[in-house]
């Protein structure tokens, strides 16, 4: 997605369009077309005819750099720290350190420079949409109102959804038969793994090709209509708990758990049982002993130590001391940002390191997880979701049709234009 001048362009690489006075190379189009490749793959779809694939991606970066350009004119900048932090999160998200999330990227046949560059584009064009779209949808009760009573509206609403877990073993393009074959009986180890082993997630980290492998294969709750139809069969027999045979497309050979199903109208929300040892920082004791305390009871607990025991004896929250710091099911918004993102990144068993919140310094652990069915008031809220992005999504067409109107685009190849 790279804007390239337009001597630069010319004497380095094919021109394919020029959008006003810059241009998108050949090489941009290649870039974009390795990621979108290998991401289908990843996920078992099939790849759309190249040709026609490409001409789509061309489109796309077009619009792109309409909308970085009209970003620039905006003044949007998006800092380099701010690059770097969102890097730093898809890693922490995906449980791996930056470099190793840069050796992901890059295994994928992706330039981790373009990856990042790419990056900070969509950061920026993110910024210009809230700005100059978002920020003025509203939703009266009055639309949720008449959604809900509409059939079309609820059944929209209500889809089915899936939750599933997924590992993929991975099969290059170009293999012979015997090179198959071989990747075939290693997903069948895999599965005679999965079998054996309680925790479908630790296997998924050490053995699938996956884009979500490093999250345990975890999928999270998706509707029907956004889940490969691939996946989709794999579970329609499965009940929840219950692991697929081995799924073969031209990707690979795919295994998927169910993990639970959703029916139409039941509205499930992901919930985390967490308990938590709180400190409180004052004019005595600060910030740095009693993260010191935390750390050595943290060290006691993972000797051996109960933590239930620890927190009667050594937690301030006087609400949960008696019941072993146990703050029971909590789901997306129930807690401080900062608590919330500290138990999201726990596996189950986990004691965070000293984590602080405005309400003082926390050990964190997550002692089971589940999707919960929620009533109305979630209902509603999806409604307000659905609608705010439908009117989102109209009011950005318009004004992106607007400023697209507006530019000088010229396609060097008639052919590469969208119909």
């Amino acid at each position: 997605m790279l804007a390239t001048p337009l001597v630069r362009g010319s004497d380095l690489d094919r021109v394919l369009v020029i959008v006003n006075e810059e241009v998108i190379t050949q090489s941009d189009l290649d870039q974009r077309f390795v990621q979108q490749v290998s991401d289908l793959r990843a996920m078992g779809e099939s790849v759309p005819e190249e040709f026609s694939l490409r001409r789509q991606l061309l489109h796309e970066l077009v619009l792109d750099q309409v909308l970085l350009q009209h970003a620039r004119d905006r003044k949007i900048i998006v800092a380099e720290s701010d690059v770097g932090n969102a890097l730093a999160r898809m890693a922490k998200r995906n449980r791996l350190s930056l470099s190793a999330f840069r050796k992901e990227v890059e295994r994928r046949g992706v330039s981790f420079r373009h990856y990042r560059e790419d990056l900070r584009n969509q950061l920026t064009i993110r910024q210009l949409i809230q700005s100059e779209v978002t920020r003025r949808i509203e939703v009266s009760d009055e639309e949720i109102d008449q959604f809900l009573a509409t059939e079309s509206g609820f059944e929209n609403l209500s889809e089915p959804a899936l939750d599933l877990s997924h590992i993929l073993i991975s099969v290059p393009e170009q293999a012979s038969a015997a090179e198959r074959g071989a990747r075939e009986s290693v997903a069948y180890e895999v599965l005679d793994e999965v079998r054996s082993r309680p925790n479908f997630g630790e296997v998924a980290k050490q053995f699938s090709d996956g884009p979500n492998a490093a999250a345990g294969g975890h999928l999270g709750l998706r509707p029907l209509s956004k889940l490969p139809n691939l996946l989709v069969n794999a579970a329609a027999e499965l009940a929840p708990g219950e692991i697929s045979s081995i799924v073969e497309s031209a990707s690979g050979f795919h295994i998927v758990r169910l993990n639970a199903r959703a029916e139409r109208g039941e509205q499930l929300v992901q919930q985390y049982r967490v308990r938590h040892i709180l400190q409180v920082p004052n004019a005595v004791v600060g910030v740095s002993q009693v993260r010191a305390r935390l750390d050595h009871i943290r060290d006691r607990i993972l000797a051996g130590g109960d933590f239930s025991e620890l927190a009667r004896l050594h937690s301030e929250d006087l609400a949960t001391r008696a019941s072993g710091g146990d703050l029971g099911w909590i789901g997306e918004g129930d807690a401080a940002p900062e608590f919330e993102n500290a138990f999201k990144e726990l596996s189950q068993g986990q004691v965070s390191v000293p984590t602080e919140t405005r309400y003082g310094v926390h050990l964190i652990e997550v002692t089971d997880e589940r999707l919960h069915e929620v009533g109305v008031q979630r209902l509603r809220a999806r409604a307000r979701d659905k609608i705010r992005k439908r009117k989102t999504e109209e009011s950005y067409q318009a004004w992106l049709d607007n400023i697209a109107g507006e530019a000088y685009i010229q396609y060097r190849d008639s052919q590469l234009r969208p119909d």
